[in-house]
């Protein structure tokens, strides 16, 4: 039980897990004074906020009035299938006598169709899905997962900060920072981002997670979002991609042409792209899109047969509105009717009989050979093909990130630390920490190669040999060497006489002439003409080449990659190795060097322009923006000293 306040049966939150329960809203709800401290709004048995005049909000509205009860007749039946099946000992049926995973027939998808009663829905997803086996069978514990993430400061890791309360708004749960669930979600987020490297963060997990934790502990969520990740979808469903999801919705479309003729000569019609609307719903498994009573039956169905589900479902959800799809007058009202379909679903059992019946006969080999074919032809029109069954193969599997066990200090300290097992998982840290130190440099270079033409056509292949060493070096002493100045345009400067030089913001300028302070000339796109020294700052390009893509004033995306991505890969590798011995008072290692040596830096650098700014304050050497040569800087301050001093005398 979480707290001391329970909510009553049937009322509001009371389909929650306990420990999602807020206890500062059912407080006011069990209040004796109705006129004291009352909620500021009123919540159904899920947590959503209703509204009073009409029922509820969307995520709450079409089945409001149905309570959610269990059946008593269903309980029974799926109490006595597992009392028959898994229970062999004599005695009262626990959950711990029942297997990890529950193996599949006809009788126990019969049961899952009709719907698995609330109360026991936890523990049976759980081995529906195969999380259970997961979590019992995996090298980390969800504690390890956490501690690693986090520490974690990627971009995955602020964009999730970003979603944590755009995720379920309308839910008491996730409402506010303060909410219950939202610590929850975050932490489950953050260590698939950290499992799934390949993965990161993607917004459809986010749904599905903070759906998961409304009925479920928190370590059982987060094995339940892995075993969709890696079982239950497709590889590279929720990757940056969607190259999963993407082939799912060609899927998608060729199975309605199959199964439902007539609304496909109706989408050709009138050149209507369904992939616009059913993405969203395979990519949160309908997690946002129907209410969330029909949900759970989905889901039942979901976590045990796969995304078969979805592909059933969704023709389902088309079958039933085929006939007002086919009578609407024009494109928008079809377009309308299609986003509509989900929320205008009230009856699960009506859903799913009409899903098995037009696509009862799908199964997951017919799915497997469509989602091959068309997953090669996406790959070929996003230009990406060079091997289709090395393509294909490489996005079969989502790969973990591999922790290893550290021996204790006991042993450390008996027997060292140097045998097989240890350099063998060294080994295999350092190469993942120059991959990871790979892939963020490939990042960057992506980067410049789409934000700068001039970069567009360079080889990314890793050339290792003496001779581009060489080439580097040549580079350096040629940009060194340069004459040539430019500088990059601060405001725009519109031109009014044929001797000016026009310009926008951010326009590269080369300059030719610096003889006057105030007015310099300069070349752009082949004109020529003076302009407003102070419009434009002088690049930098002593031992490089300005390139916009690298700007972060410019193309914020750099910021991301160089501080989100790249320096964590490199202070990975400086700190690779550190260690804190409680003898030495404190970790020792080179990269504690780097950093005092750079904050010092900082320190004398800001102490040096802080003096400059005080100097040019007390004797008014900025007054007209320019630079003094040191004769006439002496020359003022022998001029304004004694001027100085007594002013000060005076106060």
């Amino acid at each position: 039980m979480s707290g001391s306040y329970t909510p009553s049966p049937g009322g509001p939150f009371s389909a929650l897990t306990p420990s999602m329960w807020p206890q500062d809203i059912l407080a006011k709800y069990t209040q004796k004074e109705q006129t004291v401290d009352q909620p500021e709004f009123r919540y159904d048995e899920f947590g959503f906020r209703v509204d009073k005049e009409d029922g509820a909000e969307p995520n709450s509205s079409k089945l409001l009035g149905i309570p959610l009860t269990e059946d008593p007749q269903q309980r029974l039946k799926w109490q006595a299938h597992l009392e028959f099946t898994h229970n062999h000992d004599v005695g009262d049926l626990t959950w711990d006598k029942i297997d990890v995973t529950l193996p599949h027939s006809d009788k126990l998808r019969s049961l899952v169709l009709a719907g698995i009663p609330h109360s026991m829905r936890p523990q049976l997803w759980m081995r529906l899905s195969g999380a259970l086996q997961k979590k019992r069978n995996s090298e980390m514990t969800y504690r390890d997962i956490v501690r690693n993430s986090s520490n974690d400061e990627s971009l995955a890791a602020k964009q999730i900060e970003k979603d944590l309360l755009r995720t379920m708004p309308s839910n008491a749960c996730f409402s506010n920072m303060q909410s219950v669930g939202v610590p929850r979600l975050r932490r489950v987020l953050r260590g698939l981002a950290w499992l799934y490297p390949d993965i990161g963060y993607c917004q459809g997990t986010g749904m599905v997670a903070a759906c998961l934790l409304l009925f479920l502990e928190e370590e059982d969520a987060f094995w339940m979002m892995s075993a969709i990740v890696e079982d239950l979808v497709p590889a590279s469903y929720f990757s940056t991609t969607l190259i999963g999801v993407q082939t799912d919705q060609r899927v998608l479309r060729h199975l309605i042409v199959q199964y439902l003729p007539r609304l496909d000569k109706l989408l050709q019609e009138h050149d209507i792209e369904l992939s616009l609307i059913t993405l969203h719903w395979f990519l949160t498994a309908f997690a946002s899109v129907v209410h969330i009573k029909l949900l759970l039956r989905i889901w039942d169905v979901f976590f045990y047969q796969g995304s078969l589900v979805l592909f059933q479902s969704t023709l389902g959800m088309l079958k039933l509105k085929e006939e007002e799809l086919i009578q609407s007058e024009n494109s928008a009202a079809i377009f309308n009717t299609l986003s509509d379909i989900p929320t205008h679903i009230e009856d699960a059992d009506v859903l799913l009989r009409e899903a098995m019946m037009i696509a009862g006969t799908l199964t997951e080999v017919m799915i497997e050979a469509q989602r091959r074919k068309h997953l090669a032809y996406l790959i070929a029109d996003q230009g990406q093909l060079l091997n289709s069954t090395a393509a294909v193969t490489n996005l079969s599997k989502i790969m973990r990130r591999q922790s290893q066990r550290r021996k204790s200090g006991i042993t450390t300290l008996l027997f060292g630390d140097d045998d097989f097992e240890a350099l063998k998982a060294k080994n295999i840290k350092q190469t993942a920490l120059v991959a990871d130190l790979r892939e963020a440099i490939l990042q960057v270079a992506r980067h410049f190669q789409c934000s700068d033409p001039k970069n567009c056509n360079i080889d990314l292949t890793p050339d290792y040999t003496m001779e581009s060493h060489q080439r580097d070096h040549e580079n350096y002493v040629s940009c060194s060497r340069s004459r040539r100045r430019r500088a990059k345009a601060l405001l725009d400067f519109e031109r009014h006489d044929d001797d000016e030089l026009g310009f926008r913001k951010n326009d590269i300028i080369t300059i030719i002439s610096q003889k006057d302070e105030h007015c310099w000339v300069g070349e752009l796109n082949g004109l020529r003409g003076w302009f407003p020294a102070k419009f434009v700052e002088i690049l930098d390009e002593r031992s490089k080449e300005y390139s916009i893509a690298g700007d972060d004033s410019v193309t914020e995306g750099i910021t991301d990659l160089v501080r989100g991505t790249l320096c964590p890969s490199i202070k990975a590798i400086f700190e690779h190795g550190l260690k804190k011995p409680s003898l030495l008072g404190g970790p020792c290692h080179p990269w504690l060097f780097i950093e005092e040596a750079a904050s010092r830096e900082v320190e004398r650098d800001f102490d040096s322009v802080y003096s400059r700014l005080v100097l040019c304050k007390t004797y008014r050497l900025d007054e007209d923006g320019k630079v003094l040569t040191p004769e006439e800087l002496l020359y003022r301050v022998s001029v304004l000293s004694p001027y100085t001093i007594t002013r000060r005398k005076s106060y």
